[in-house]
């Protein structure tokens, strides 16, 4: 009797072992039954095992650049802009001219400071004696030199000087969820976009999940903020007008299966290798992984990847034109590095991971195995103090 329920429990702890806890497909899955070091393509995806062949194509994640809109040059002076708010200072040679009645110290000065004004809509200013004098789009120079000619049949040999106290129209704007945003006025000497972001305090959020952009004249540009630090030549002038924008967007990537954790992760800097990668998610699980079976699987540009690898790559029967593939659009792509192999080790540090990335460790083929086999060995104790109970009833 005792033998009867052994066996009927062996019997439906087996049948159960196909419906043992997986944590994703085994690499046999992605590979099938063709030669493993053979780039082919497979049920809608292009498998290509990782080797020195392949890292050698290896092209990098691409890189937008600021100075496709801006560069390092300094900016032309766009001048005094309508809105802007404009000091007028005006001497004379002598006592006793136009503006000495207007002066400050009520004694026949020889120099006068008028209000500060507005640049109206019109783009001019007023100036005693000599009317309305147009400044918009003029240099502070060019200004100056306009009110002496409007004055010089009027006053004594006079002299202007002109300043801009609030440069309203030559300012840029900078704003944001990663940064306090402010309206910056741009100095004589020009302003860097770094620059820019210091003044208002900098990124509030890490560097590595902030993201920049620059629109100019409707166009924009988008960066990691950490590219624009690495690459000076990327740190380029501002103009009027510019908007210049920081949000919290961190770059990330996938990592699934038999590994330390499963999670969405940041990559660390603009280019993060799959050793960097495995490290920050604890490395392979020692218990459940397959080193063999490491993949990333990406989404690459279909012509590049066919002309990349047709001819010698397909290989596969379940391939028979490689033409009826799209060449519009990305394809699924799947790396596969063998980390039981040293060049495996060194092809995972070479390797780069890009946004967007799933990071995939296969469970090891033991592994439902010695799952049925602990399930099992933990249930022989109460079975045998079952079994021994219908022995110990069967003999009274």
């Amino acid at each position: 009797m005792s033998h009867l329920i052994l066996s009927a429990a062996v019997a439906g702890l087996l049948s159960g072992c196909a419906v043992l806890p997986s944590v994703g497909p085994s690499s046999g899955a992605f590979v099938g039954n063709v030669d493993e070091n053979v780039v082919q393509w497979r049920n809608g995806y292009l498998l290509v095992p990782v080797d020195k062949t392949v890292l050698a194509y290896q092209q990098p994640e691409v890189r937008p650049s600021f100075r496709s809109i801006a560069n390092q040059k300094l900016p032309r002076d766009t001048g005094i802009g309508v809105g802007d708010t404009v000091q007028v200072s005006i001497f004379e040679a002598g006592v006793g001219g136009l503006f000495s009645s207007l002066g400050s110290n009520g004694q026949g000065s020889s120099s006068v400071v008028l209000p500060p004004q507005e640049v109206a809509r019109d783009g001019t200013i007023n100036i005693p004696y000599a009317g309305r004098i147009k400044v918009a789009g003029a240099t502070a120079g060019t200004v100056e030199k306009r009110i002496v000619a409007a004055l010089r049949d009027r006053a004594i040999e006079p002299q202007a000087v002109v300043t801009v106290q609030k440069g309203t129209s030559t300012s840029v704007t900078v704003t944001g969820d990663a940064v306090a945003g402010r309206t910056v006025p741009i100095p004589t000497s020009g302003l860097k976009i770094l620059d820019l972001v210091a003044s208002v305090g900098g990124p509030n959020a890490p560097i590595y999940e902030t993201a920049i952009s620059l629109t100019r004249r409707g166009q924009t540009i988008q960066m990691p903020f950490s590219e624009l630090v690495n690459t000076p030549s990327e740190n380029v002038f501002v103009e009027p007008g510019d908007v210049v924008l920081l949000t919290h967007q961190p770059r990330t990537y996938v990592a699934l299966g038999a590994t330390g954790r499963s999670a969405q992760l940041p990559l660390q800097g603009y280019e993060m290798s799959l050793a960097e990668a495995l490290a920050q998610v604890g490395g392979l699980s020692p218990n459940l992984a397959n080193p063999a079976g490491v993949f990333v699987l990406r989404r690459e540009p279909a012509r590049e990847m066919l002309a990349r690898y047709q001819g010698k790559a397909f290989k596969s029967a379940s391939l028979t034109d490689p033409k009826a593939i799209s060449l519009s659009g990305n394809i699924p792509v799947v790396y596969r590095f063998n980390l039981r192999e040293p060049s495996g080790l060194i092809y995972s540090q070479d390797f780069k991971i890009h946004t967007g990335d799933m990071l995939y460790v296969a469970t090891a083929p033991y592994v439902s195995v010695k799952q049925a086999f602990d399930a099992f060995n933990g249930s022989l104790s109460p079975l045998s103090a079952t079994a021994s109970a219908v022995s110990a009833a069967s003999s009274l």
